[in-house]
């Protein structure tokens, strides 16, 4: 009896967790299996005995994309109240108590696996990035309690040999040299090879394009589909039309609208709201530092061979495939993040590796107090480069270097265009990220320097997923779109969708900026659509004296809400930052509503009224 784990994950989280807890399990001597919801057979749930799931929340307390499959599954109104009667599971959620619904996707998922009779085996435990030492108050309890009631169901392995914490367990991965036996069988392994050559620029080959949570890639670098190269069907080819600045040159911000065309013609159309997923990749000067540090500069360009070392752990999605061949440098700049900030597990990983005194004193002092990870790495973005570089005497062995780095994450962002209105194209609104710290080099996101380095004319592979915004099917009904900053995007494709229903005089925007002259996105359209009928509101906080907000100019259209939301059971939308904007929206809504504003409800009943219209989905949010 093997336990399984399932995580779903949306910023690399709750997979770092998943994998924690597989350590602990094997340093116990016992095996595990861990993947990802998204890649496990649902109808396979019901054989499963001993099950963890492991959680992070998406935007307003939905499954994150990874669960969504399992969770539709679950929801089937015509599943039997024992069919999971056999599985015995805990679960660990990770959220921000700052939130409404902290951990909520955790809490629902396992509310719906006790009501299909699955048994909880352990106490479930509730991980808070708010806390005094975040997730880490939560877990550790969590951890050892699992620990305690999962180790006596499960047999000890024969060749388990007890190690201690700071000692380095056997790799569960392997990166091994492909050996030839001959000239002829060398050239045909090296003409299959998914990588970029040395010297190639990022301008001349298009860019890798799957990660943990994508489709597994079968090629690592893409050329183009006259080389012959397989990609995952449901990536389709695009070709880069546009990569402009959006924002004044002497803005603080850099905002870029990025066009791609689909390469097929016949490609199929997408929903408004639709989201369109990128793969970037490393920075060749990051690659190339690590290599050196690591001092595996000599095997950066063998081919080499990723496979699983143990039966009952498959290759986790980010990595390529065991029967095709690649290189580390591929892996590196392709696979493996460079770029992000190290968790407490990377400091356990280099805890094993440090051969130095004074080093291993200082992991210890990290490991011990999670605040010192917090002020070291996670406050000022310090990078993994960069913390390799402060400890020189710790060298990542091959052997376990696809368990040391964490996967290369895809980058997903809303398409700020309809389909009727730009016909095989995707238009995206991205900023770009970059800001001081207290470190001396300005931190620039990953995603973002890779951006800004493509060209036009160069081909990518996307991913086009359905959206999580859905317009009402009658155009007859008023809609709301409120859509501050970048979140404007899926507004934008809102706009164009009902201005081809013919239902323009009752939508509304509710655009917010900081200055007309600086970061007005899609100014002339706007005024364009304002002069069709369209109710266009534009906050330009920073153009006056007092700073002026979208929820202000909500409350100023106090009537128009009324009548629209309560009257002719209206629709809205709120999409951008998950600060305080999205919840003063709806405050902002519920106060229109009530009788402080042009309404009849009380203030609870406002306030409940427009939650019950998020219930229903009358309402929707896109936050990040």
């Amino acid at each position: 009896m093997i336990p399984l784990i399932l995580y779903a994950s949306e910023t690399g989280n709750a997979q770092d967790v998943a994998e924690r807890v597989s350590r602990s399990f094997r340093a116990a001597g016992r095996k595990i299996t861990v993947q990802s919801m998204d890649t496990f057979p649902i109808s396979s749930l019901i054989h499963v005995p001993l099950l963890i799931l492991i959680t992070s929340t998406h935007g307003r307390g939905d499954p994150p994309p990874a669960m969504t499959s399992l969770w539709k599954a679950l929801l089937r109104s015509n599943l039997p109240e024992d069919i999971l009667e056999d599985v015995h599971f805990t679960l660990f959620g990770l959220g921000d108590s700052s939130y409404e619904r902290f951990c909520y996707a955790g809490k629902i998922l396992a509310r719906r696996m006790e009501g299909l009779g699955a048994n909880r085996l352990a106490e479930y435990g509730w991980g808070d990035e708010r806390s005094p030492n975040g997730i880490e108050d939560a877990l550790i309890p969590w951890l050892k309690q699992t620990l305690d009631t999962f180790l006596p169901y499960l047999p000890v392995s024969p060749d388990y040999s007890p190690i201690s914490s700071t000692d380095l367990p056997l790799p569960i991965y392997s990166l091994t040299s492909i050996a030839s036996s001959s000239n002829s069988k060398r050239k045909q392994k090296e003409s299959e090879l998914d990588i970029p050559l040395e010297g190639l620029s990022i301008s001349s080959i298009p860019n890798g394009h799957t990660a943990c949570e994508a489709p597994t890639r079968v090629e690592d670098a893409l050329h183009h589909e006259s080389n012959g190269v397989i990609k995952p069907d449901d990536w389709v080819w695009a070709t880069m039309r546009k990569n402009e600045r959006v924002t004044k040159e002497d803005w603080w911000q850099d905002v870029r609208e990025i066009e791609l065309e689909f390469d097929d013609e016949d490609a199929e159309p997408y929903l408004p709201g639709s989201i369109c997923s990128l793969q970037p990749q490393s920075d060749q000067a990051d690659v190339n530092t690590f290599l050196e540090m690591m001092d595996l500069e000599s095997q950066a360009d063998k081919p080499m061979q990723v496979e699983a070392l143990l039966e009952e752990q498959p290759l986790p999605q980010h990595l390529p495939p065991s029967d095709k061949p690649t290189t580390l440098r591929s892996l590196l700049t392709n696979h493996l993040d460079l770029r992000c900030s190290p968790r407490k597990s990377f400091f356990e990983w280099l805890r094993r590796l440090s051969p130095d005194e004074r080093e291993q004193e200082r992991l210890d002092e990290f490991i011990d107090d999670p605040d010192e990870i917090h002020t070291y790495a996670t406050r000022p973005s310090r990078t993994i480069v960069e913390t390799l570089a402060d400890f020189r005497n710790t060298k990542i062995p091959l052997s376990h270097i696809l368990e040391i780095l964490p996967p290369l994450r895809r980058r997903q962002f809303s398409i700020a265009s309809s389909w009727d209105a730009h016909p095989g194209k995707v238009q995206l609104l991205v900023a770009l990220v970059e800001y001081k710290t207290n470190l001396k080099v300005p931190r620039r996101g990953l995603c973002s320097q890779w951006l800004d380095q493509l060209t036009v004319g160069i081909k990518l592979p996307i991913h086009i997923s359905p959206p999580t915004l859905f317009l009402p099917p009658n155009p007859d009904t008023p809609v709301i779109l409120v859509g501050p900053g970048t979140g404007v995007a899926p507004m934008r494709a809102f706009v164009e969708t009902r201005f081809k229903q013919g239902a323009i005089e009752n939508t509304a925007l509710y655009f917010g900026c900081r200055s007309e002259y600086a970061d007005f996105y899609f100014s002339d359209e706007w005024k364009k659509y304002g002069e069709m009928g369209v109710n266009i509101q534009i906050a330009a906080s920073r153009d006056q004296e007092e700073k002026v907000y979208v929820q202000h100019l909500i409350k100023e259209n106090k009537e128009e809400v009324q009548e629209w939301l309560v009257e002719k059971g209206g629709h809205v939308y709120i999409s951008g930052s998950s600060n305080a904007m999205p919840r003063e929206v709806r405050d902002a809504l519920a106060w229109c509503i009530s009788k402080d504003g042009a309404g009849d409800f009380t203030e609870e009943e406002a306030k409940e009224y427009v939650e019950r219209m998020f219930e229903e989905k009358r309402g929707g949010e896109e936050s990040w």
